[in-house]
């Protein structure tokens, strides 16, 4: 497979984790090494699926730009500065059997690796991006007129390393 190469929807797109050991784990930064880690006997190789995801945030390196005012001037600058590190907020479909586990990992003081799987098919192209991070918080909102919904908040701690393709 290659890189997406045409305009889609990304229904297929998914997100999963694994918890990174006490060896910590090197983030994928090439296609190769993305294929060897998802592969058989990666350390990737068992990543467990986040089921049920009903939105997914927007995610990248936010820009390193800081407002800076300046007397007498009606316009601010900017200068590069320092971002903080983005957090990603997820809308899923709440389910207790299949995020209980989830649920479970809020604050557990580890760290994740977490894949988004960007797919426009189910087994087309895809844009494979790692960041790692920890499972920040897990709300549950009961619905009246629509599915239970969970909002999913995880906190990132590097940058994000990605595209890649699968084999």
């Amino acid at each position: 497979m290659a890189l997406i190469n045409n305009i889609g929807a990304g229904i297929f797109t998914t997100l999963k984790y694994i918890e990174d050991t006490t060896t910590p784990i090197d983030l994928p930064t090439t296609d190769a090494t993305h294929q060897a880690e998802v592969g058989t006997g990666g350390d990737l190789e068992n990543l467990v699926a986040i089921t049920k995801i009903r939105d997914f945030p927007s995610f990248g390196n936010p820009a390193n730009i800081v407002n800076v005012p300046q007397y007498g001037q009606s316009v601010s600058s900017q200068i590069s500065g320092q971002s903080d590190a983005p957090t990603l907020e997820f809308s899923l479909n709440y389910v207790p059997h299949d995020h209980n586990t989830i649920a479970g990992l809020v604050e557990d003081g580890k760290t994740y690796i977490f894949q988004l799987d960007v797919k426009n098919s189910s087994t087309g192209n895809n844009a494979a991006f790692y960041v790692k991070g920890s499972f920040a918080s897990f709300e549950v909102t009961p619905s009246l007129t629509d599915s239970n919904q969970a909002t999913l908040t995880l906190a990132t701690s590097t940058d994000y390393t990605g595209p890649f393709a699968d084999a």
